[in-house]
């Protein structure tokens, strides 16, 4: 098991230096995008992969499919706009405080702030679509939101080049922050082939979604990924969430935007969670979660407390150190 205060001796290593943040996917040619990407790959080989068990390997990697990742994430790039612009965010007219984290608990100024929220995703995975650029339905559900009391709306996907000033304006004269998934199902860990779709062209969307909602006092948190690991087989993609996760933060920190919580959203899997929960738990500052979440299913009616293992699971999780939702 991954004690919570450190990680592997071998660092996790993304694709990408610091510089290489504001870089666009085909600048210089196709000679300079091999060249990130082959250093990419290089950073690959030295990233532990986090096994059923909790213990971290080392992850090896023949020569012929280094470079056969490589040719992929290159093919992938070259099929996508070079440099994805976002819209730059403004800022909500609400007066609502900003949400920090303090310890293992969320503060909105100096008042504990607890999650009372909902799911908004109009169409669903099916026919997603940004709620939050809609301004008429927005309008229409903002006002149902208040009718329930609630404070926070969950988005799994939004597009970053559209306005959101005047929806984000609503939801904040409302009381209701925004949780943001930044993944789309366009740009998103591909849990079958991690290394190809851990792309400079992906992480651009990315950082343009942080540019497009940093601004607004009512964003709450961004998720770095949702559902990535959903089995035991899928635990090779922890690296990369956890990359992702670093690459968000640092992102975050060299723009000058206030400190914006991110971190993970776990799958429903009992043998690896709290394994995933001590993973990204680990490492500097800049490298850990700022917060962990996860879907459980189990305390479903007629289910209770003790009957679903839940009290377990709060035994379990009683001395973690990250806020979990």
């Amino acid at each position: 098991m991954l004690p919570a205060s450190r990680c592997p001796d071998r660092p996790l290593r993304g694709q990408f230096q610091d510089d290489d943040w504001s870089r666009p996917a085909a600048s210089g040619g196709n000679g300079s995008l091999i060249r990130i990407l082959l250093r990419g790959v290089r950073s690959w080989l030295e990233i532990g992969e986090l096994d059923r068990l909790g213990r971290v390997q080392q992850l090896t990697m023949k020569g012929s499919v280094a470079i056969a990742a490589a040719s992929a994430a290159l093919a992938s790039a070259a099929a996508t706009p070079a440099k994805i612009e976002a819209r730059q965010s403004g800022t909500s007219s609400g007066s609502l405080p900003t949400v920090t984290v303090k310890g293992n608990a969320f503060f909105a100024g100096d008042e504990r702030f607890y999650i009372r929220g909902v799911d908004y995703q109009p169409g669903g995975s099916s026919d997603a679509e940004d709620p939050i650029a809609n301004v008429e339905s927005c309008k229409r559900d903002v006002a149902e939101f208040k009718k329930l009391g609630i404070n926070t709306v969950r988005v799994y996907t939004v597009d970053n080049t559209k306005d959101h000033d005047e929806c984000m304006s609503m939801l904040a004269d409302a009381g209701i922050y925004l949780a943001l998934d930044v993944n789309t199902p366009k740009y998103s860990i591909n849990r079958g082939s991690p290394a190809e779709s851990y792309n400079d062209v992906y992480l651009q969307s990315l950082f343009a979604t942080v540019d497009a909602f940093a601004n607004y006092d009512n964003t709450l948190l961004f998720f770095s990924g949702n559902e990535v690991i959903n089995s035991d087989n899928t635990t090779n993609c922890a690296p990369y969430v956890k990359a992702v996760t670093r690459d968000l933060k640092q992102y975050i920190g060299s723009r000058g935007y206030r400190s914006i919580p991110v971190g993970y959203s776990a799958a429903d899997v009992e043998s690896n969670r709290y394994d995933m929960a001590q993973y990204m738990n680990c490492g500097t500052d800049d490298q850990r979660s700022d917060f962990f979440a996860f879907n459980d299913y189990s305390w479903c009616d007629p289910s209770s407390f003790t009957q679903s293992g839940w009290d377990q699971k709060v035994e379990k999780f009683s001395n973690y150190s990250l806020p979990l939702l």
